[in-house]
């Protein structure tokens, strides 16, 4: 009985964050290593279908809203081989991949020239706002990683011992819209996975984990073995999070409540449409602009036998709401086909 109460008068809790050595997490990319000294290294491209200026203009495409994801400014304690200030945000672009209404776009090197200090996510809203416009982007979004760590809390006693280890990410992530340089949101999430273990252990149950402490840096980022670690979950968690943040905070625009929503007049790449602040509209919304059906005559009496279904023949852009059924809308497409009194839909 006296010695055990010496073991316990000599249990010390230490209960404290250690830096983990190396410690990066990553979803959804393939692994690969960076040269941390390289200045032309960017994030990974997207699809030839979602990447900067290489995407081919339609329809269907430009009703949706394009988001460039610039290199992310690490301020975390985390200070290792990978590039996660271009890795990050590349995670967040393959969360939002599946997306119906955003389409995320990366920097690439191919068509963006810059410095090493803007691939470190130091970038000014003038020059961000200047690369969204150059990728043809709807909003710029500017990030910052807070923290990318993993923790090891530790209490130790003469016989046995205790630990318990948690991998956490925190990213706060800024989207401005670039048809006004307004921004919409800052949005942080964070994600946290540990052991739940708490307690006196045997030492051996604890062994995987101080592996993965101390050897994570050395995991290909992505591999299928780091995305097991608590850093990685704790990054899909964080990610995850982001992403449906993101999808909620820039949504589709409002069902037009105009008897006929219509443009009703044009002037070269500006038109006005009959609708404004009574139907909800904000600046940055899309819309789709439809004819009335060509006509179609017999080919052999000449006689009009009625019309062709409508069909979306251009999309258009609110740039300023003037009035309660008053806006100015930039012509994305269909510039040449596009008349007064084509209708206009939400989509």
């Amino acid at each position: 009985m006296r010695w055990w109460a010496v073991i316990s008068g000599l249990f010390v809790l230490a209960c404290a964050r250690l830096p983990a050595p190396a410690i990066v997490p990553v979803m959804g990319l393939q692994g690969e290593q960076r040269s941390a000294d390289s200045t032309a290294v960017g994030a990974r491209p997207l699809p030839a279908s979602t990447e900067g200026a290489a995407v081919a203009a339609d329809s269907s495409a430009a009703l949706t809203q394009r988001l460039l994801l610039l290199p992310f400014q690490n301020t975390s304690d985390y200070d290792g081989p990978w590039r996660v200030t271009v890795e990050v945000p590349a995670a967040l672009a393959a969360a939002l991949a599946n997306s119906k209404f955003l389409r995320p776009v990366l920097v690439d090197s191919s068509w963006a020239d810059l410095s090493r200090h803007e691939w470190e996510g130091h970038i000014p809203l003038a020059r961000g706002l200047e690369l969204a416009r150059a990728a043809g982007a709807d909003y710029a979004v500017f990030g910052q990683i807070e923290d990318l760590s993993m923790g090891r809390f530790r209490a130790t006693v003469p016989v046995g011992g205790y630990r318990s280890y948690e991998g956490s990410t925190r990213v706060t992530v800024r989207p401005v819209k670039v048809i006004d340089q307004e921004p919409v949101a800052s949005i942080t999430r964070e994600g946290v996975e540990d052991t739940k273990q708490y307690g006196i252990t045997n030492p051996a149950a604890y062994v995987p984990f101080e592996k993965e402490y101390f050897l994570l840096s050395q995991m290909a980022w992505g591999s299928p073995e780091f995305r097991q670690t608590l850093v990685g979950k704790s990054v899909a968690k964080c990610i995850t999070s982001l992403a449906a943040a993101l999808d909620s905070v820039i949504s589709p625009p409002p069902q037009l409540r105009a008897t006929t929503p219509l443009i009703i007049d044009t002037e070269g790449t500006r038109a006005y449409i009959n609708v404004g602040l009574a139907d909800t509209v904000r600046t940055g919304d899309k819309f789709g602009v439809w004819d009335h059906g060509r006509v179609l005559t017999d080919p052999n009496t000449g006689l009009v036998l009625g019309r062709a279904l409508p069909r979306r023949v251009g999309v258009v852009q609110v740039e300023q709401v003037l009035s309660e059924h008053l806006s100015v809308v930039r012509i994305l497409e269909g510039e040449d086909q596009i008349r007064p009194e084509y209708s206009i839909r939400s989509e």
